[in-house]
């Protein structure tokens, strides 16, 4: 366990600079005494702030929670790629022979004496993919709501508005490598399935992010919506390759990267030593005289990960675990909308 030590204080700003050395060494911020969660449920005093991470956890992971949070962010349905006969209009054809009459348009033929066939946009349902990491650096959390904790709820709470819209999910679990997996469902009663996964698999082990991702994207039998959360500690570069190979095999993909406060700002007092909760390293040192570097080094790696998954159309979402659920959920939403465009 980290702790405050009386080692003498150096800079090492200049020796830990780049982002490469600062996620394999930093990874999950290194853990610190801090705040632990509580699943109990309690009776809450007047109206509940669902969309407080702190609030909900104490709540909870429940169907019930994750439906109150979730209600009043439902999008629509999905546009369907392929052409078929349903109610809403798309477009004409001209008429061949061996077409069923009853899709003539009678209308245009008195107006143009030519025979055309109505088209319609058929309404169908996507396949959603929620990629979870569950490595050890997951299960940092300085503000009482680990990533994990956090992961889990946003998790279920996008399975919750998928199920509601008549849509299939799926949940798969990874770490250092593919673990398991919950085939995709479209019952209301999957999210219950979901929801016990993520208690069965705690996060625990190392971090192979773009070895798991690879190995899961070819077992997706059929496109669908790739939901990514994690906190992408891994290699940069490697990691980046394997989510564009998401979108290479025709998926639509989102990634929610997750981090907890003190991973953003660096915000320890004193000299202290930190331990990487999946390898055991150590590593002693002054937080104050590397914090504007490291929040440099930080902000780089965030404008590197939007910016490589921009170019392959994949919508990039960064989390800090203490941010309401909220403003995660309209992140998501416009998404889903320019989805539709």
């Amino acid at each position: 366990m980290a702790g405050q030590t009386t080692t003498k204080r150096a800079n090492g700003a200049g020796r830990l600079s780049g982002w490469r050395q600062w996620t394999r060494r930093l990874r999950g911020a290194l853990e610190r005494e801090g705040p632990r969660v509580t699943t109990e449920v309690r009776r809450a005093e007047g109206p509940i702030p669902y969309l407080d991470p702190a609030v909900v956890m104490k709540l909870g992971l429940s169907p019930l929670v994750a439906r109150c949070v979730v209600e009043g962010f439902l999008s629509g349905l999905h546009r369907s790629p392929f052409r078929g006969f349903s109610v809403e209009f798309a477009d004409h054809r001209e008429y061949v022979p061996g077409d069923d009459l009853k899709f003539l348009d009678w209308m245009l033929y008195a107006r143009t004496d030519h025979y055309y066939i109505k088209r319609s946009e058929e309404e169908t349902n996507v396949r959603c993919y929620l990629m979870l990491d569950r490595s050890a650096s997951m299960a940092f959390g300085t503000g009482g709501v680990t990533k994990w904790d956090y992961a889990c709820f946003l998790g279920s709470c996008l399975a919750y508005l998928m199920l509601k819209q008549q849509d299939a999910v799926s949940l798969a679990l990874f770490g250092a490598q593919p673990g398991v997996m919950v085939p995709p469902r479209c019952r209301s009663t999957h999210l219950h399935q979901i929801m016990r996964t993520m208690a069965q698999f705690p996060p625990s082990g190392g971090t192979n992010l773009p070895g798991s991702l690879q190995a899961l994207v070819r077992r997706l039998k059929r496109r669908g919506l790739v939901v990514l959360l994690s906190d992408l500690l891994d290699q940069p570069e490697e990691t980046l390759r394997a989510i564009r190979l998401i979108r290479s095999h025709r998926h639509d993909a989102i990634v929610f990267h997750l981090q907890d406060e003190a991973e953003r700002v660096f915000n320890f007092e004193g000299a202290a030593r930190f331990r990487d909760v999946e390898t055991g390293e150590e590593l002693v040192v002054d937080p104050a005289a590397i914090r504007e570097t490291y929040q440099e080094e930080m902000a780089a790696l965030e404008d590197f990960y939007r910016r490589g998954l921009a170019e392959m159309k994949i919508d990039y979402v960064p989390v800090n675990t203490r941010e309401p659920y909220d403003a995660v959920f309209r992140a998501y939403l416009r998404r889903r909308a320019a989805m539709h465009r």
